[in-house]
């Protein structure tokens, strides 16, 4: 009996200490690479706007293009979904140079 208390208490405190975790990355952006901020989520009733998808070219993901960051490589302005998609992009270009 003292065995499953004992169990259940550290599967409960793990539970509790994952929680803290993804609470302090999100809250400081931890964790890799920045992820990009969704926007609000639309009221009930209000008209959706409908936007533009770009592609970024090193994951292949479709962007809206109001979230996307655009960088200007070789003289054409590209798309990226997050800076870490960007920076490849870059050094790609500059190892072909």
């Amino acid at each position: 009996m003292r065995a499953l208390v004992f169990f259940l208490q550290l599967v409960f405190w793990l539970f509790v200490a994952r929680l803290v975790v993804r609470t302090l990355e999100r809250l400081f952006a931890v964790g890799g690479g920045a992820t990009p901020r969704r926007p609000a989520a639309p009221r009930p009733g209000a008209p959706r706007q409908i936007e533009d998808l770009v592609l970024d070219r090193v994951c292949h993901t479709h962007v809206p293009r109001s979230r996307a960051l655009s960088a200007r490589i070789a003289g054409v302005e590209e798309h990226f979904c997050s800076e870490e998609c960007r920076d490849k992009a870059k050094s790609e270009v500059a190892r072909a140079s």
